[in-house]
């Protein structure tokens, strides 16, 4: 798929910050916060690419800024992320089909905090930023900066399942952890925004806090530990009056309104497994804008006219308003057919102008 630069349609910044401002612009906007299929990436490209696309859950960027912003503005999407990965001490082992997941944590005292793998250079990473907004100049695609937060980074650097323990037998350590990434996380953001306030489009956090039951720990501890550090991660943001974008999986009925409370405008993916994405939009409109809920089985193994109906379905029902984005209710990740992609993407455009939701628009 390539979008004419004369049609309404192309990429632009401007659209997707006002549907997150809950207002209508021309079309529903739709953004993939990640993806990581090569062959998505080299179908909407039309060329193979010279390098392997990784998992920037792994820390590393999956793509080069310029083939980002290509790939966006082939979609007509409005913006990508650059991301400002730390996510140190994960173990990782490669499966029989050569692909890589986490297994555990290597963070288990607090004398293993001495070996705690250290970021990427501040001036690497704000370098990656500039080559991003250089690729982006002129083409109507925004670029938002990423960052990884502290409360899943320390669960994923202990172990999930030991993490869970360790909040009731050895809080402190944890929170001395979480303590050392928001300190560092906190200076990441300050930078980005002293430097490039002017240029980038908004802030994003990422940052897994619940599961499809709620939170991932009693909600007392919770609100003990995360809303004033997540307070200080976003205050850059806030003095520079950007809005900031997170990322959680999980049910989401007891999540916003702490992410509401912090100062967070906008929330990815709102899953469709814990969540009706209809009744939220209605509970939260004019408060927090949403993205996502396509459920990434319809995309995987769904036909072209299951996806474009479900798509019309969010255009007619969760674009009214402005505050809602579509998207994945996850990433575009291999095993997605990249014709399914596309036709999600197609449909979008077919229905998804402001002037005539769910209708076919004629030219």
């Amino acid at each position: 798929m390539k979008i004419d630069p004369s049609d309404p349609n192309k990429s632009d910044i401007n659209r997707l910050l006002k549907a997150f401002h809950h207002q209508e612009p021309d079309r529903l906007p739709h953004i993939e916060l990640w993806v990581t299929s090569q062959a998505v990436y080299e179908y909407v490209l039309e060329r193979k690419l010279a390098y392997g696309i990784g998992d920037a859950a792994e820390g590393g960027q999956s793509i080069t800024p310029e083939d980002d912003v290509e790939f966006a503005q082939r979609l007509g999407q409005d913006a990508v992320l650059c991301n400002f990965n730390w996510r140190p001490n994960n173990i990782f082992k490669k499966a029989a089909d050569g692909t890589r997941h986490y297994v555990d944590g290597s963070i288990k005292t607090a004398a293993d905090l001495d070996d705690l793998e250290l970021p990427t250079p501040l001036d690497d990473q704000l370098r990656h930023l500039e080559r991003y907004l250089r690729a982006a100049q002129g083409t109507g695609v925004g670029i938002i900066p990423n960052l990884t937060s502290f409360f899943d980074s320390a669960m994923l650097a202990i172990g999930v399942t030991e993490s869970l323990y360790m909040f009731h037998d050895n809080r402190p350590l944890v929170e001395k952890l979480m303590d050392t990434l928001l300190d560092h996380q906190e200076k990441v953001m300050q930078a980005v925004l002293d430097r490039f306030s002017a240029d980038v489009a908004l802030m994003m956090i990422n940052d897994d806090i619940g599961y499809n039951s709620g939170l991932l720990i009693h909600p007392k501890m919770f609100m003990e530990i995360f809303p004033q550090r997540m307070k200080r991660l976003i205050a850059p943001a806030k003095a520079h009056g950007k809005l900031v974008l997170m990322h959680t999986d999980g049910k989401m009925d007891n999540i916003l309104p702490i992410l509401y409370a912090v100062g967070i405008n906008i929330a990815h993916p709102i899953e469709p497994e814990s969540n009706d994405i209809v009744e939220v939009k209605k509970k939260w409109a004019g408060k927090m804008a949403l993205i996502g809920n396509i459920h990434t089985p319809l995309l995987a193994y769904g036909s072209a006219v299951e996806i474009e109906a479900k798509v019309r379905e969010y255009c007619i029902k969760l674009a009214p308003g402005g505050g809602y984005v579509l998207g994945s209710s996850t990433s575009i990740m291999e095993g997605i057919p990249p014709e399914n992609f596309v036709t999600m993407i197609e449909a979008v455009h077919k229905y998804g102008r402001y002037d005539s939701l769910g209708k076919e628009k004629e030219n």
